[in-house]
């Protein structure tokens, strides 16, 4: 397993124990996000590929602000920029 999926079993191990209910969700989901492109590649990644699958899931991120800018929805704005936040703590 590569250091940064270790990190990220650790957080989420912290995130539950502290009751962060947020923080937990958005490493779920990424732990999620990195699981299912080990499965699409057959092998597990190295921390070089998990750093390109929260990369793309922050992009994804940042583009559905676009659109709720569009929309006015400051709530989900917010929230996905705490996301974003999280996630960017993983990246180097």
């Amino acid at each position: 397993m590569s250091s940064l999926r270790e990190k990220l079993l650790e957080d989420m191990k912290t995130a539950m124990a502290n009751k962060e209910e947020e923080k937990l969700a958005v490493i779920k989901m990424a732990r999620a996000a990195i699981k299912n492109e080990e499965i699409e590649k057959r092998k597990d990644l190295e921390d070089g590929e998990v750093i390109e699958v929260l990369s793309r899931e922050i992009k994804e991120r940042r583009a559905e602000i676009e659109e709720y800018k569009k929309a006015g929805d400051k709530e989900m704005i917010e929230k996905l920029n705490r996301e974003i936040e999280i996630l960017t703590a993983y990246l180097p």
